[in-house]
């Protein structure tokens, strides 16, 4: 039986909201690193049938929390150091390609929507909002990603929002002024249709944010 449009969203609701619950589960220490996740159990915790857990761990291992191993099930991996520079050091490498290669293909349309995001998003940061500011500065990057128009390097990508997000909602940010300043040289350097500067302060941008959550990480590991 085909499913009707309202029911495939509230399918892809319930898979979003257990998916969120279950990273923060994970990220707060509820569930450590290498415990066994069973469906079962996470199925009654969370009152959801089994599949929206399954698709929820499906999705997790994607952006690198769980292990998915044939006849053992799913486990928690740690997110430590190493998981956060590999994670961002892959970010680097391909928006780096992605706005290189996009610049050239990109609209006054699509330049003057990056324009309106970035006001609305440090509007959302001057009023202290940091769930719109993080969707706002995540719709920032993905125009611009999308610009090259490479569907393969646009899902490594897209798979670790998320969770980034949800360190940053954790370990928060010192970056946000700095994060604006490297907004507006991005802007300028689109504006110009210079491809070479636009890749360099995208590199720049996300060493920085890497260093920040890194440092931010080893300090609460002090706590």
């Amino acid at each position: 039986m085909m499913q009707t449009s309202s029911e495939s969203s509230f399918n892809e609701t319930t898979y979003s909201r257990v998916r969120d619950k279950l990273r923060e589960d994970i990220l707060s220490g509820v569930f450590k690193p290498g415990v066994r996740l069973r469906i079962i159990d996470l199925s009654t915790r969370y009152g959801v049938s089994q599949m929206p857990i399954r698709e929820a761990l499906q999705q997790l291992q994607g952006e690198g929390l769980v292990n998915l191993l044939p006849q053992k099930g799913a486990s928690v991996r740690e997110v430590d150091e190493k998981f956060v520079s590999d994670m961002y050091d892959v970010r680097m490498a391909i928006e780096t390609m992605l706005v290189r290669n996009g610049v050239p293909y990109m609209s006054d349309h699509d330049y003057m929507k990056l324009v309106e995001i970035e006001e609305q998003y440090e509007q959302a940061v001057e009023e202290g909002d940091v769930s719109l500011s993080l969707k706002l500065n995540e719709s920032f990057h993905k125009i611009i990603n999308g610009l090259a128009q490479n569907d393969e390097a646009m899902r490594v990508i897209d798979r670790h929002w998320g969770l980034i997000d949800s360190l940053r909602h954790k370990y928060g940010s010192s970056r946000v002024k700095d994060v604006v300043n490297d907004h507006r040289l991005l802007l300028h350097a689109l504006k110009n249709r210079d491809a070479e500067a636009a890749a360099a302060i995208t590199s720049d941008h996300v060493i920085k944010a890497k260093d920040d959550l890194i440092a931010r990480i080893k300090t609460a590991g002090k706590g």
